[in-house]
């Protein structure tokens, strides 16, 4: 009787449940991705972010809401820049555009006060061009400064901590007419995860500085 209840149980057949999700095409953000249907707040399946000009940026997997696997990022020209494994949390490809590949950075509460070459500079885990793209989004022209005719380049610096989150926006060198202000809120506007800068194979606390450019046409 036992061993025929336990073949029974042997041949029941195991039926796997699947999430029925459903696809959404945000195009206000140039997003692409599944939701489950059960919950349409929770993202799950595969994942694609585009720029201002419909280009590729970002692809990857959600499961159950959280960034799984590997994630890759591109920039305008349809070249891979960066290969991030969520599930492991290592950097498996890199690769800097000119500009950040020997770009020096000050290291905040360093004795060095001069700036710095670092084991690995700050990535931002969307990319370089994701960046770019979300300034040409979210950025607009402060009404001051058009009706002035001013322009100008706002240089807004950030810190990035050891452990990835952003703060401390500020310029130093403020042109006024509310670009400084606007500049600023266009930074801030982006979300992301950053990985800290490498300093003797240690996380440290670094200063970035990214130039926004205003221009009448």
């Amino acid at each position: 009787m036992i061993k025929s209840i336990l073949l029974l149980f042997l041949f029941i057949p195991i039926m796997i449940i699947g999430q029925e999700t459903k696809k959404i095409k945000n195009k206000e953000s140039n997003e692409s991705y599944f939701v489950l249907k059960s919950d349409i707040a929770t993202k799950h399946g595969m994942y694609k972010k585009f720029s201002y000009n419909n280009k590729l940026l970002i692809k990857g997997y959600y499961k159950q809401g959280v960034k799984d696997s590997i994630w890759e990022c591109y920039n305008f020209e349809d070249q891979l820049t960066l290969k991030y494994n969520y599930t492991t949390k290592e950097v498996v490809f890199y690769k800097p555009n000119d500009k950040v590949k020997d770009k020096k950075y000050r290291i905040i509460n360093s004795d060095n006060k001069t700036d710095s070459l670092l084991n690995r500079n700050p990535i931002f885990l969307g990319g370089e061009d994701y960046i770019l793209s979300e300034i040409a989004i979210n950025c607009r022209y402060p009404t001051n400064a058009r009706e002035n005719g001013k322009s100008g380049k706002v240089y807004v610096a950030f810190t990035i901590d050891k452990y990835g989150k952003t703060s401390n926006y500020h310029v130093d060198n403020p042109i006024g007419y509310g670009m400084d202000e606007e500049a600023i809120r266009a930074l801030k506007l982006i979300t992301g995860d950053w990985l800290p800068a490498l300093s003797n194979d240690k996380p440290v606390d670094v200063e970035i500085t990214y130039p926004l450019i205003f221009s009448l046409q």
